[in-house]
């Protein structure tokens, strides 16, 4: 039976190959239009969520401010400055913050040898901050909590500080000397494209320990002063609790500064996860925007077909009515046209799903601009979206045609013909 039904419906396509072609069309530029507009959204989404990742993962980067409100007993215009005793309160304080890292940066003249000199970045910090600052290496080790302990003269290049120094080589063991002080290298970064900055490009940068930049760098005759931070890293706990964490910095902080949290200006806080949903939330609004555009082109290829097979009833007008006086059944004349626009459906759902796919791979082995589109991304979520919509088209697409040719009385159809 099943056999049947394909075997005649294929015949009823080959026999009108132009117009079941046109019909196709109109289905596989739908599934075409779908899978491209939402797989280019993506790739843009994508580009854009790893470019904040190069900068930190979902971390918040805390800088002291000004105060533009005034408190009791204490007015508006203060300079808020951050100390070494702050990110200690953060530590203890707020449980949001999964780590957090002090931070000083400093300009310094850092040479190998006469020829192999340049000024850079160097910046104090401790361990927890090249996991939140998504420090990769090429060679050797990341800096570890002895190193701080012992106030060891080790550090970390950039990619583009070991170019300029060593040529490109390894130069893990390699001595330099920043600020006249001789240090041992013990990695070196992986070079990273890095959009989002707040101090420099991490390829143009050194990374030594905290406590070994307090003890080498620092004047002691300026007492509580040595304890000045440029800035403090912080990381929440988790993703969802970055709005809840970052309003806990502002309390503790706050408290101890003597400013209401509400004082944006007091306390500037970039907060990369915050960020990284605004993002999230303008491409996915603008994928289901082009989704939209394409499952309405969808749908008037699924109007083309319901069109055609309408025609098709009415033209076999006869035929329905002679295979119904021969004793065909109302369910096989409701299978064979609803075979039919099915088969029409998903054929040319089919090819425009090969052809996304195909597409997409291509333009991905082209040479792309990865800091702002990553190519490409057909999602499961949209390969199913495409599919299922593909399916409820053709279901809905052959059954008002299929139903009105089961429901032919063949006396009135064999009339028709003869009139």
């Amino acid at each position: 039976m099943i056999t049947a039904i394909l075997a005649q419906t294929l015949e009823n396509l080959r026999a009108n190959k132009l117009r079941s072609l046109l019909t196709m069309f109109g289905i596989t530029w739908g599934i075409l239009s779908l899978l491209l507009m939402t797989s280019l959204g993506e790739g843009f989404r994508v580009a854009q969520r790893e470019n904040i990742k190069t900068l930190g993962i979902n971390i918040m980067i805390i800088w002291g401010g000004r105060t533009s409100v005034q408190t009791e007993g204490s007015q508006a215009g203060r300079n808020v400055r951050l100390t070494y005793a702050d990110c200690l309160a953060l530590k203890q304080n707020a449980p949001l913050l999964a780590a957090v890292s002090p931070e000083i940066i400093r300009s310094d003249l850092v040479s190998r040898t006469d020829l192999n000199f340049g000024s850079f970045s160097v910046h104090g910090m401790v361990p927890e901050y090249q996991q939140m600052r998504s420090i990769r290496l090429q060679w050797g080790r990341h800096l570890n909590g002895y190193d701080g302990a012992q106030r060891r003269a080790v550090c970390l290049l950039g990619s583009e500080v070991n170019d300029q120094l060593f040529d490109g080589a390894n130069s893990v063991d390699r001595t330099v000397s920043i600020g006249g002080h001789p240090f041992t290298v013990v990695g070196v970064l992986q070079y990273k494209d890095q959009n989002n900055s707040y101090s420099g490009q991490d390829r143009r940068s050194i990374f030594i320990p905290f406590e070994t930049l307090r003890k080498l760098f620092s004047d002691p005759s300026l007492g509580s002063s040595r304890d000045l931070l440029d800035n403090i890293i912080a990381m929440p706990i988790s993703l969802a609790a970055h709005q809840a964490a970052e309003r806990q910095v502002r309390e503790v902080l706050g408290s101890r500064h003597h400013f209401v949290p509400e004082d944006q200006d007091a306390l500037p806080i970039w907060n990369t996860a915050r960020q990284s949903r605004m993002l999230d939330s303008l491409f996915i609004s603008m994928k289901q925007f082009l989704g939209g555009v394409a499952i309405v082109t969808l749908v008037l290829g699924a109007i083309g077909v319901v069109n055609i097979m309408l025609i098709s009833v009415r033209e076999r007008t006869t035929e329905i009515g002679v295979r119904k006086s021969l004793g065909a059944r109302r369910r096989d004349i409701l299978l064979q046209f609803a075979a039919e626009s099915l088969t029409l459906t998903m054929l040319s759902g089919t090819t425009g799903l090969l052809m996304g796919w195909g597409i997409s791979r291509l333009v991905n082995l082209l040479p792309l601009p990865e800091e702002i589109f990553a190519g490409m991304i057909i999602t499961p979520e949209v390969a199913l979206l495409a599919f299922g919509t593909l399916t409820v088209l053709g279901i809905l697409a052959a059954l008002y045609p299929a139903h009105l040719a089961a429901g032919m009385d063949p006396v009135e159809a064999l009339r028709f013909e003869a009139n």
